[in-house]
This record gives structure tokens, sequence and C-alpha cells, in this order.
């Protein structure tokens, strides 16, 4: 473990590719002199061989850099995951994604760039029932559109002064995207809710509320609430279990 962490930490993230240059000027982020950008690095992580680099720029871009190194990787496609989810979404109150490209520094080592829009906003704190309304009506819209986010941490969610939606979202890394209300996609709507219920800063009380909001927004058949239902109820006790393991194991140290 000390080795793996002192081989990760010791390499330097690799040089600008010139493509990624002309990328950026593509987007109207830079001009040939990538530091007329003035990107900030804002976070920086490895997972197994891959590096996870994010930059803001200060003319209100996000730039996600995943550079891969030789041996194990993070393989999941991240970049496509929020591209495609972002496209889905445009015109609510999420970024918009500008588009991604991947290049290959040497025969080992390799990049892919996403840029997307920042969204501004500030931190929620789900104090009021509109701002439950206004979840809900967010949370059914983006599921309308076929897109489930599988990562709304209340860290996520920003608020906005978009008068339709006012609470926006910010992180698509792990989205999926389907091409109706198909029984996967109904599924995975529960894990999604699952989460929120788990993750989202909601009290037991507050995710009743939001619920009786989302379920006259997403107007489901019987039988897809059925299922939706269904999945809730598997994700929640599939993460109450997770967590008694853990308090078990917890007790016999």
């Amino acid at each position: 473990m000390s080795q793996h962490k002192t081989n990760t930490a010791s390499r330097l993230p690799p040089a600008w590719h010139p493509d990624e240059l002309h990328f950026l000027e593509q987007q109207g982020i830079s001009n040939a002199n990538l530091h007329a950008a003035n990107l900030t690095r804002v976070k920086e992580r490895w997972i197994h061989n891959t590096l996870r680099e994010v930059f803001l720029s200060n003319n209100g871009y996000v730039l996600k850099r995943y550079s891969h190194f030789p041996g194990r990787k993070d393989y999941r496609k991240v970049w496509k995951r929020e591209h495609d989810a972002l496209c889905r979404l445009e015109g609510l109150n999420t970024p918009t994604s500008k588009n991604y490209i991947s290049v290959q520094h040497t025969a080992g080592i390799s990049s892919t760039l996403h840029v997307r829009t920042l969204l501004p906003g500030a931190t929620v704190s789900w104090d009021s029932d509109d701002d439950l309304d206004h979840l809900a009506k967010f949370m059914s819209a983006i599921h309308w559109r076929y897109v489930v986010t599988l990562d709304p941490q209340q860290e996520n969610f920003i608020r906005t002064d978009n008068p339709e939606y006012p609470i926006g979202f910010i992180d698509f890394g792990r989205a999926r995207t389907y091409n109706g209300m198909t029984p996967f996609m109904l599924i995975n709507i529960g894990k999604d809710l699952a989460k929120l219920s788990i993750e989202g800063g909601l009290t037991p009380q507050q995710f009743v509320t939001f619920s009786n909001h989302y379920n006259r927004y997403i107007n489901l058949n019987p039988l897809q609430d059925a299922l939706v239902r269904l999945s809730i109820r598997y994700w929640k006790g599939r993460h109450n279990r997770k967590q008694n393991r853990k308090i078990s194991r917890a007790h016999k140290i």
C-alpha cells in the first residue's frame, strides 16, 4: 500500500499536449498560450494509476482531466457519462458540456480532457417545503429526460437564481442515460432516490415530503411506480445491511 502511494505521489501530471491546447482554443477557453486562461487546479486525486484533476478557468469553465499511467487504471469513462447526461439535460439547471478529447502523450501515458461550463450557485440546505418541492420538480425533470444522477449528495446540489428550477446539480460523473422509461431506467430511478434519502441531507420526514411532491411531478403508471418503490426498498435495505456489518465488525475489534 505504501509503495503504491509513493509511486503515484512521485508521478507528475503529463505536460499539456498540443492537441489539448488546440482543443481549448477551439472551445474559447485559452489562446495558444495555455497560461492565458489562468487555470486554477482545485482538485487532484489518484484512483489506482489514473490521475484525476479538476481545473477552473477565469472565464467560467470547468476542465476535468483524466491521465492514465502504466499499470492498473480506473477504466470508467466518467467523461462520457457526464457529457452524454449533460447533452440530454440541455435546458435544465445543469452545466453545459462542451466536449472531450483523448490524447496519447507517450506509449504508456494517455489523457482525456473534458470541458464543461461552470454553473454558479450557493450551497443548499433543505429549510422549507418549497425547497423540497423545487428539488422534486428538478429530479423528476431529470428522470423524464431518461437520466439518473446516481450521485445525489447534498454537495452536488446548488441553489441558483433560475426561476423555473431554483435547485441545480453540478456533477454527473456517475450518471447513466437510457432510451426510455425502461425497467432498467425505473430500477435506477429507485437507486437514485434511495441514494438521495441516504446522502442528500434530508431527514426521514423531509424525504417523505419530497417523495409526495416527486410522485406528483413524475406521474408514473401503477406498474412503473411499483418497480421504483421496490428498487428504493432494495437499495435502502442493501445500504442498511452494509452499515450493520460495519458496526458488527467494529464491535469485534
